[in-house]
């Protein structure tokens, strides 16, 4: 079957207008740009100078804004981490206009082809980039840790200093296999820092996120799951220790914060698992039942519900249907004037510190900090602001990846894919298909494109059930369906569902006899 191919450039520039996206800044933010140096960095004698440590920056290879970096020193008593991070806010000044146009942004868009940063490149790529062998301003975060890894004391500081080494995931991995002493110490205490932490418990979800490759032509040659090195979860938990001390430190001198909180499930929430997933529930250390009677959500860090959801994580383990369905049953993380502390890490200090180049929540926090008082502003509106942001922001991250994996089917149509039911609805069914293009996209199966009989949808038990056959399709099925119709710029991918009462599969049928 032939089909009508869209440009991919011509995709891409509808999508980024659609999407409101803009790389470029304004001529007063670019002006304000120009005037910032480098030249008077190594000239001041008011920061502490860490230049002396081995500081490595690791991060995902192609990165550009390079926000953070880690030194390690062994002592007789444990170890001293120290989290060195752009320090941002030396260039960014309060009520500019590049800090109302940070703020205005909210974040770094990212795509799959592109990046729409927070700050223009000079910042972002450039004066705050911590590069190797390249003298940088830091807001750094030096922690002491005793033998176990456990915080006994941190403070903040304003630095100078020079990135060793700056190195991919996967490089970091390789040295690491090379038994390279700084990569093996840094291995060490990132093991014991999650070690200590997996005493309080750990919520880790087993689910997959995928990127798009390019050709040279800067065309999609195909969806695939993103590598995630061993190396990753290093630089994890060397970021999870400045981002708790960072929220210990702003309650602590009483400053305005800006928090990362993580609300405790919904009682609905639960419930509603319970109905559709009730095995899961099965040997866990807390009744639901009992747990529902009297239960509010009010307390985000009520030791039954979270050992409860390490249960369920751990049953669903393997599983990415069951693993999806925990996570909608979850609040969304977010943003708060308030510290009422984190869910699923299980901590009442979280904050945001380790990227204020990408994230503007971080930057608030570095100000606050370096401050000596407490400031006017409460943060509350701009938390809001940045919730917001954050939503719309991940929904067009999926909607331009979407926008990949439907341009690599426009040359399918009129092929099978085999299919797994990811949601029902009373029009229709949600599906994901696969094949050695997608790893994963998704599409739709209109029920008027279910062949051979009358299907009634039943929202209580989300399935879709025949009239006359009585077959039932329901979340996690496996189907075979037909790719009908694709629409790149939306995302959207129809198919029909292939069933022994189809047109096509009796001519197949009758062919193969």
């Amino acid at each position: 079957m032939k089909n009508f191919t869209q440009d991919f450039e011509s995709l891409k520039s509808q999508f980024m207008e659609n999407a409101s996206l803009e790389k470029k800044f304004s001529k007063e933010v670019l002006s304000e740009t120009q005037k910032l140096s480098k030249e008077s960095i190594s000239k001041d004698k008011s920061r502490e100078d860490f230049r002396h440590l081995h500081i490595v920056c690791i991060d995902p290879d192609g990165a550009k804004d390079h926000d953070d970096a880690i030194s390690i020193e062994e002592t007789k008593n444990g170890y001293i981490l120290g989290v060195h991070i752009a320090d941002v806010s030396h260039f960014v000044k309060p009520h500019s206009a590049l800090d109302k146009e940070a703020q205005k942004r909210g974040y770094t868009q990212y795509l799959p082809w592109t990046a729409v940063p927070m700050l223009p490149d000079i910042l972002s790529a450039d004066l705050c980039s911590l590069r190797e062998n390249e003298e940088r301003f830091s807001f750094s975060c030096i922690i002491t840790l005793d033998k176990k890894c456990k915080i006994h004391k941190y403070r903040f500081a304003k630095g100078l200093i020079k990135v060793h080494r700056s190195i991919t995931y996967k490089h970091a991995m390789e040295l690491f296999e090379k038994r390279d002493k700084e990569i093996c110490l840094l291995a060490r205490v990132a093991a014991q820092l999650k070690k200590k932490r997996n005493e309080g418990g750990i919520l880790e979800m087993d689910s997959t996120e995928y990127q798009c490759e390019f050709s040279k032509k800067g065309e999609p040659l195909r969806i695939v799951p993103r590598e995630s090195q061993k190396s990753n979860s290093w630089i994890e938990e060397c970021m999870l220790a400045a981002n708790k001390c960072c929220a210990l430190e702003l309650q602590k001198r009483k400053l305005n914060g800006i928090y990362r909180i993580h609300e405790a499930p919904d009682s609905k929430d639960i419930a509603d698992l319970m109905q559709a997933e009730p095995s899961l529930f099965f040997g866990s250390p807390t009744d639901p039942n009992k747990l529902l009677k009297n239960y509010t959500g009010s307390n985000s860090q009520d030791k039954r519900v979270f050992e409860m959801y390490s249960h369920l994580v751990k049953k669903a383990k393997g599983n990415p249907v069951l693993t999806n369905k925990i996570l909608r049953s979850m609040q969304k993380a977010q943003y708060s004037a308030e510290c009422s502390g984190h869910f699923a890490l299980h901590w009442k200090d979280y904050a945001h510190f380790t990227s204020p180049i990408r994230r503007y929540a971080d930057l608030w926090c570095h100000r606050e900090l370096a401050s000596k008082k407490k400031s006017a502003a409460t943060g509350k509106e701009l938390c809001e602001f940045l919730n917001e942001a954050e939503i719309k922001n991940q929904k067009t991250e999926r909607k331009a990846l979407k926008l990949c994996a439907s341009y690599l089917l426009q040359n399918q149509v009129g092929q099978t894919f085999k299919a797994e039911i990811q949601g029902v609805e009373e029009f229709g069914i949600f599906i994901s298909v696969s094949n050695n293009t997608v790893a994963l996209a998704d599409g739709l199966v209109h029920l008027r494109d279910i062949p051979g009989d009358f299907y009634v949808y039943n929202e209580a038990r989300g399935i879709l059930t025949g009239k006359r056959s009585g077959k039932r399709f329901k979340r996690g099925d496996k189907i075979t369906v037909k790719l009908i119709k694709v629409n790149p710029l939306k995302g959207e991918n129809d198919f029909e569902m292939v069933t022994e009462d189809s047109p096509w599969f009796s001519k197949r049928r009758r062919f193969r006899k």
